[in-house]
């Protein structure tokens, strides 16, 4: 689990840019903003009910998170650190992609604004999710029993 968040200077004024515009523009900032907020927290986008993010091959260890209509935000994580390198439309993604590839953006010498992670207090348990006493999604008794000719017709490649 990595211990900081490093956001690149550029980011606040990208994220700001897209704010001021309209619908999609605005619409795909906030859902930045809550990323960037799920991770200072120790919250996986997943975790927060947030977008799927997809791994890059052109910069090792890159994540790109889909906003919507078009939009991106590109992480690289490290053992230790995610870095939040740039926020934009697919375009300018790319382009971004294209001009660091096989290179180590995340070793610049900005001075990039640094969040320390908050300490999850225990991991994700799914028996709490699912509590003990809640009831079944359905009675087994209730399902008529399956005739073996239909079992066989479906599972025709498995039964011998």
């Amino acid at each position: 689990m990595a211990d900081e968040v490093h956001l690149h200077p550029k980011i606040e004024r990208q994220i700001t840019a897209m704010e001021s515009r309209v619908n999609a523009p605005s619409i795909a900032a906030g859902r930045a903003r809550k990323i960037i907020g799920a991770m200072i927290e120790g919250q996986t986008s997943q975790a927060s009910g947030l977008f799927r993010a997809r791994s890059d091959a052109r910069v090792k260890n890159s994540w790109k998170y889909d906003l919507g209509a078009g939009y991106r935000l590109i992480c690289i994580r490290t053992k230790q650190i995610i870095y939040i390198m740039h926020v934009g439309d697919h375009e300018s993604c790319d382009a971004w992609l294209n001009n660091n590839s096989k290179k180590k953006p995340q070793n610049t010498e900005l001075k990039m604004t640094a969040f320390t992670i908050r300490d999850t207090s225990k991991p994700f348990d799914f028996q709490i999710v699912r509590s003990p006493d809640r009831e079944p999604d359905f009675d087994v008794q209730d399902l008529p029993p399956i005739p073996q000719e239909y079992l066989r017709k479906v599972f025709c490649g498995l039964a011998g």
